[in-house]
């Protein structure tokens, strides 16, 4: 082939590239000082804020530059006013993201509200006292394989989180999940109680294993981190028909939880236990689950679609 063609070849397909493909820079966020005074004017009208970001576009209307500026409106969900440089205002589109923040951080204000964490590891909750486990053993089957699960308090773990302005120190638990005698999951468990009685829970940072060595993280998620809703895991004083979400992350991330009885009797290998509490657990992956708490000790029993998981030891005692 000919060199002289090939190279004016190539120039020509050069030019014409970048004639016809947009720069693909993101937005730039200004400072409310750099933004024209006719956009200010615009968004001010418009329920915005002054100080607030405003983005500058990387594209043009009728050869005028695109601003960008997210305001709520009258119905409370946030939109974003496409704004050019003259102040006129172009459109006005639906944020579904910032809807959505805005939902996770209403919600958040409501299950805080008038809450104190006075000694957020001191966890007596009569269904839940952690601050007095040692160590609990579970065993059963879980889609057809034995399942254990060594359920560790942590002592000597601590995180601190912050629930609306407080610094709260957490209790940390550590759940240890054998399948068929193999190591499957470590999940390090955050909790934390208000002054009420009611235990949240804070976060989890998952290790999931395969052949001894850990495979992903699926299922962490840290409060302030990847959400701004503590999960409600036992409140103060449950009755039937109360209901409570113990994660509230994500649709991958989610549970939604039913008081359904606070009288059973359950009866397992570390003993008899009368007027236990019976939950209903409702996954983001559709399933339920049921979980029976015993006062004074926690989790006697675990039914999971497929399994049924039950306390054979409470504080290194077996049976009663």
């Amino acid at each position: 082939m000919n060199n002289r063609m090939t190279w004016v070849g190539i120039s020509l397909f050069l030019i014409f590239a970048y004639a016809v493909v947009p720069d693909a820079r993101a937005s730039e966020t200004l400072k409310w000082d750099q933004v024209p005074k006719a956009v200010q004017d615009t968004v001010l009208a418009n329920g915005g804020a002054v100080g607030q970001s405003v983005d500058k576009e990387n594209e043009k209307i009728d050869g005028k530059v695109v601003y960008e500026a997210p305001v709520k409106g009258k119905d409370g969900k946030v939109v974003d006013l496409v704004i050019t440089e003259d102040g006129k205002l172009r459109e006005s589109k639906s944020d579904d993201a910032a809807d959505a923040d805005a939902e996770k951080a209403d919600r958040a204000k409501r299950v805080l509200a008038g809450v104190k964490f006075s000694h957020p590891r001191d966890i007596t909750n009569p269904y839940l006292p952690l601050a007095s486990l040692k160590q609990d053993i579970l065993e059963g089957t879980e889609a057809g394989k034995k399942i254990r699960v060594e359920r560790t308090l942590m002592p000597k773990k601590r995180r601190t989180f912050t629930i609306g302005g407080e610094e709260v120190e957490s209790l940390v638990m550590e759940d240890r999940v054998f399948l068929n005698g193999e190591l499957e999951e470590v999940v390090l468990d955050y909790f934390a109680q208000d002054d009420n009685g009611t235990v949240y829970y804070l976060g989890e940072e998952v290790d999931e294993y395969e052949n001894g060595k850990v495979k992903n993280h699926k299922g962490s998620w840290m409060l302030g981190k990847d959400t701004p809703i503590p999960g409600v895991i036992m409140p103060a004083h449950p009755k039937v028909g109360d209901k409570f979400k113990p994660e509230d992350v994500s649709k991958d991330i989610m549970e939604e939880d039913e008081v359904m009885s606070i009288s059973e009797t359950v009866t397992v290998p570390a003993g008899t236990y009368k007027d236990c509490l019976k939950i209903k657990e409702h996954l983001a992956d559709g399933t339920t689950e049921y979980k029976y708490y015993a006062k004074g000790v926690g989790v006697v029993r675990e039914n999971p679609p497929d399994g049924n998981e039950l306390l054979i030891s409470h504080n290194g005692a077996v049976g009663r």
